[in-house]
C-alpha cells in the first residue's frame, strides 16, 4: 500500500487553515455579537468564544472564529520507592501554555467546515524526570513517558507534530477538528476529524469506544478528534440511528489496517418515559454490544449502561462485562445550588492483583488504545458542586476502588474573574495502602512504584 508523506500531507493543511486564521485576525471583532454570546455562554456554563463574522462577498457565507489561551503552573510530589527515585524525589514543578483557535466556515445553511489548531510548551521538574526516565530507565509498563506526541500514531491522518524538543521542553502543535458537515434533511453526515461521545458514563464511560476522557480529568471542555466518518439519521417516529467508520493505521507497519478500525452503530429511542440506546460495532476486529438507558426518579435523573466486548486473543473466550449506573440531583440549599452525582463501575477485565494486570496484554492493549483507565474490577465514584455565587464554584471528586480501598480525591475551585477568563484552582490527593490500586502497587519487573504523591494546580484560562 502506498505510503502517504506525513510531513508534507501536514505543512500543506496548515498553510491553507493558517490563510482562513489570519484573515478572521484581520476582520476584527464584531462588538454586538461578541458581548451577547459571551454573555450567554458564560451564564450556561459552556465554552466562550467571539464570533468574528467575515462577508466575503456571498450572503450566505459566514465566518465564526475564537479560541482560548490555557496557562498551568503545577506542582507535584513524587513518593519515596517511586519511578522517580533514579531520577530524584524532589517536588517537581511544571508549566504548559496551551492555545486553541478555532474556526467555522458555514458555507450555506446546510454545510459547514470546521478546524481546530492546537499549539503547546510544556517544561518542568516533572516533564524532565519523565524525559531522563525514558532515556536512562525505561519503564513501559508504568505508563510513564514524555512523548505526548504519538497521539496519531493509530489514526488515518497524523496530524501532530514536534517542533522542538529537549530535555527542559516540549513544543508541538496539532489539528483537533478537521471535517466537513453537511445536514440533508434526514440527518447529518460529517466527514473528517471530530469528537463522537457515546454512553452515559460521568466518570467511567464504556460504551464511550472514542478517545474517552480519564476519570481523573476533570477539564472536559474539549474531547480529543478521531478521523472517521458519521451518519446520522433522526425520525420523530423512530428516534434517531448513529453509523460511524473509523479508519486506523496499524501501528506496526503504518498501513491503514480494517483490523484496526471500527465500524459501529448506535440507535437511540424512547419507551414511554425512558431514554434507550442499543450499540453494536466492530472494534479492533473484535464484537461489542452495548445496551443503556436514561430516566427519572422523582427529581433525579439515573443512567446506566451494559457493555459486553469479545476478546480476539484473550484466555476468556466468553468475553467481558463493563457496567455503569448513576444517579444525580439538584438542590437549593440555604440560598446556595448544589448539584451531586454518585456512580458505579465494574470492570468485568479487571484484576485484583495490579501487577499481573500491567503485563496482561488485553488490558494493556486498551490502556495503550486509550479507552480502558481501571485495572481493578469495581469502582465508586462521586463529585459535589457548590455555586457561592455566579462567579465562583467549589467541587469536590472522589474515585474509589471499592476493594482496596483506596481513592483518588480532586477538590478544586473554578472563580469567573471576567466575562472571557477563569481562574482554576485544583489538587489530586491519592490515599491508599501501598500495593493497593491508588496507593501506589509494584511496577511489574522492577523494585518501583507507581507514584501516589499528591498534586496541585492553577490554570488561567482566557476565552476570544
Amino acid at each position: 500500500m502506498m505510503k502517504i508523506d506525513h510531513d508534507k500531507q501536514y505543512w500543506l493543511i496548515s498553510f491553507f487553515l493558517s490563510l482562513v486564521f489570519a484573515q478572521n485576525l484581520l476582520a476584527g471583532p464584531d462588538p454586538v455579537l461578541y458581548e451577547d454570546k459571551a454573555q450567554f455562554e458564560n451564564k450556561v456554563g459552556y465554552e466562550n468564544k467571539t464570533q468574528f463574522i467575515n462577508k466575503v462577498g456571498y450572503e450566505n457565507i459566514d465566518n465564526q472564529f475564537g479560541g482560548h489561551l490555557k496557562l498551568e503552573g503545577r506542582a507535584a510530589g513524587y513518593d519515596a520507592g517511586s519511578y522517580f527515585e533514579p531520577v530524584g524525589t524532589h517536588t517537581g514543578l511544571d508549566g504548559l501554555a496551551n492555545v486553541r483557535l478555532k474556526d467555522k466556515l458555514i458555507l450555506s445553511e446546510k454545510i459547514y467546515f470546521e478546524a481546530h489548531y492546537e499549539i503547546f510548551h510544556k517544561s518542568g521538574e516533572t516533564y524532565k524526570n519523565q524525559y531522563n526516565i525514558q532515556k536512562y530507565f525505561p519503564l513501559p509498563a508504568a505508563g510513564v513517558t514524555s512523548e505526548p506526541l504519538n497521539i496519531d500514531k493509530r489514526r488515518l491522518l497524523d496530524l501532530t507534530k514536534t517542533l522542538k524538543q529537549t530535555d527542559d521542553y516540549v513544543l508541538w502543535h496539532r489539528f483537533d477538528r478537521l471535517f466537513f458537515s453537511i445536514k440533508p434533511s434526514w440527518g447529518d453526515i460529517m466527514v473528517g476529524r471530530q469528537a463522537i461521545t457515546w454512553g452515559n458514563g460521568f466518570i467511567f464511560n464504556p460504551m464511550d469506544l472514542f478517545n474517552p476522557f480519564a476519570p481523573s480529568d476533570t477539564i472536559r471542555d474539549y474531547k480529543m478528534g478521531d478521523d472517521l466518518v458519521s451518519v446520522r439519521f433522526n425520525s420523530k417516529f423512530s428516534g434517531e440511528c448513529n453509523l460511524l467508520y473509523v479508519p486506523r493505521r496499524d501501528v506496526t507497519t503504518g498501513d491503514v489496517d480494517f483490523e484496526s478500525s471500527s465500524v459501529a452503530g448506535k440507535f437511540h429511542f424512547f419507551t414511554d418515559n425512558i431514554e434507550m440506546d442499543v450499540m453494536g460495532a466492530l472494534h479492533y476486529d473484535e464484537i461489542i454490544l452495548g445496551l443503556g438507558g436514561t430516566g427519572y426518579f422523582k427529581n433525579a435523573a439515573w443512567r446506566t449502561d451494559l457493555v459486553w466486548s469479545t476478546l480476539k486473543n484473550g484466555k476468556n473466550k466468553s468475553g467481558y462485562f463493563e457496567f455503569v449506573a448513576n444517579i444525580d440531583y439538584s438542590w437549593v440549599w440555604q440560598d446556595k445550588n448544589y448539584y451531586g452525582f454518585i456512580e458505579f463501575y465494574h470492570n468485568g477485565l479487571g484484576k485484583n492483583n495490579y501487577t499481573d494486570a500491567m503485563v496482561d496484554p488485553d488490558i494493556m492493549e486498551r490502556i495503550d488504545r486509550g479507552e480502558l483507565f481501571a485495572l481493578g474490577k469495581n469502582y465508586l465514584s462521586a463529585q459535589i458542586q457548590m455555586e457561592l455565587n455566579p462567579l465562583l464554584n467549589i467541587y469536590l471528586s472522589a474515585i474509589s476502588n471499592v476493594r482496596d480501598p483506596s481513592t483518588i480525591i480532586q477538590p478544586r475551585v473554578i472563580f469567573s474573574v471576567t466575562q472571557n477568563s477563569n481562574l482554576h484552582f485544583g489538587a489530586s490527593i491519592s490515599y491508599g495502602k501501598k500495593g493497593s490500586e491508588y496507593g501506589g502497587f509494584l511496577i511489574p519487573g522492577t523494585n518501583y512504584y507507581t507514584n501516589a504523591a499528591p498534586s496541585a494546580y492553577v490554570r488561567f484560562t482566557y476565552y476570544f
